[in-house]
């Protein structure tokens, strides 16, 4: 705690008394504390954010309460460690439009804050963190919404394709009014309304190779990718422009009645040619079946879908996003350590519980990031 610091209760807990005890809830719990001669409710109604600790201990021997500073100081740091404390002068550095408009936002992020952490510095690593979303379909749709709310100031979309009415099951950027109309063109008009203020960069591309992909995802800090055509290839062009470019990637999707995704950090976890050799050395059938389609999807470029793509269900949809937008709050942040990191979550609609399928390391005879220096994740 700095000499600075002004410790307050954090504004969305509720303190109050029953008989001879003081209760402050948190989310699913809740400090108990006796407190029959009031003191502890005196106390803690000092710690509202306009005093320092040396105007605290005054205040409490104004009260009745004398007690030395280093005791008053242990108390303070026992309520921060609880997490029951924010910083009542730390900077916001936010202007008054988006201090009301992520209003809710800084109340989640209050959960994680404390002396040291504002949530007003939590929601400026999110309006900082500088995105690529790769695909407006689905998944896309929905996450550039998601991703606006948070608090994502600059975000780069990537799309080619036009609206098509079967489209309209999950997709909840476009309209019928809008069939035919290019998804970026749409997706451009339609999330501006919804934020003026936002930094949007659209580049209407195919992805057709890995220099194609180093093209859209150099600059930026995290690469989320919705596209799943070519097939078989797309993923791998991407995996290796990330780890050119130094990006984050977090990708999967939507698999019939599952969702599957997967964390990406060039230097801290294997990338996707270090978990295709993962799986051909422990599962050689899985491996042969990759391989089998990848020859397929080759020599049938005109029909580059899977029948298994034909299934695209908007509650999964929603789930996938719900499950990566996690994932982009945990990063950015750094609140929790990510869950998917080097990892294949997975969850089936039946009980959508999320599950590792799979985990995989760094290998140092990878052809794609073996050469990197080890770096410890953010």
């Amino acid at each position: 705690m700095s000499n600075s610091s002004k410790p307050r209760i954090k504004p969305t807990l509720p303190v109050y008394r029953v008989a001879d005890q003081l209760y402050i809830q948190l989310p699913g719990k809740c400090v108990e504390m006796a407190d029959e001669s009031h003191a502890v409710e005196t106390f803690v109604s000092l710690l509202d954010g306009t005093r320092t600790l040396p105007e605290v201990r005054a205040a409490l021997k104004d009260s009745g309460t004398d007690l030395p500073e280093d005791e008053i100081a242990d108390a303070i740091r026992k309520f921060d460690q609880a997490g029951l404390l924010e910083d009542g002068a730390a900077e916001t550095g936010l202007d008054a439009h988006h201090l009301e408009r992520w209003k809710r936002n800084l109340g989640f992020l209050e959960n994680y804050s404390s002396l040291t952490t504002s949530k007003y510095a939590l929601q400026r690593r999110m309006r900082d963190y500088r995105v690529v979303l790769l695909g407006l379909g689905g998944v896309g749709s929905h996450m550039l919404y998601d991703l606006v709310g948070l608090g994502v100031r600059d975000i780069r979309i990537v799309d080619f394709d036009t609206v098509e009415l079967s489209n309209l099951n999950r997709q909840i950027l476009y309209r019928e009014e809008d069939i035919g109309r290019a998804k970026i063109e749409v997706a451009s008009e339609r999330i501006l309304a919804y934020d003026p203020l936002l930094k949007l960069d659209t580049r209407s591309t195919y992805i057709g190779c890995a220099e194609e992909a180093l093209a859209v995802v150099e600059g930026r800090d995290l690469v989320l990718s919705a596209v799943d055509m070519p097939k078989m290839q797309v993923v791998n062009w991407i995996n290796q422009a990330c780890v050119r470019a130094g990006a984050t990637l977090i990708t999967g999707g939507v698999d019939s009645r599952r969702i599957a995704y997967y964390t990406m950090i060039p230097g801290v976890t294997g990338c996707v040619e270090c978990w295709k050799a993962d799986v051909a050395e422990r599962d050689p059938v899985s491996a042969g079946l990759s391989a089998r389609k990848t020859e397929w999807a080759e020599s049938n470029a005109a029909e580059p879908r899977f029948p298994e793509d034909m299934s695209a269900f908007g509650a999964l949809v929603t789930l996938y996003t719900a499950h990566v937008l996690a994932e982009v709050v945990r990063l950015a942040t750094g609140i929790a350590p990510s869950t998917s990191q080097g990892r294949l979550m997975e969850a089936y609609f039946d009980d959508v519980v999320p599950r590792e399928s799979e985990r995989w390391s760094r290998r140092d005879d990878c052809p794609v990031c073996a050469h990197l220096p080890a770096r410890s994740a953010a």
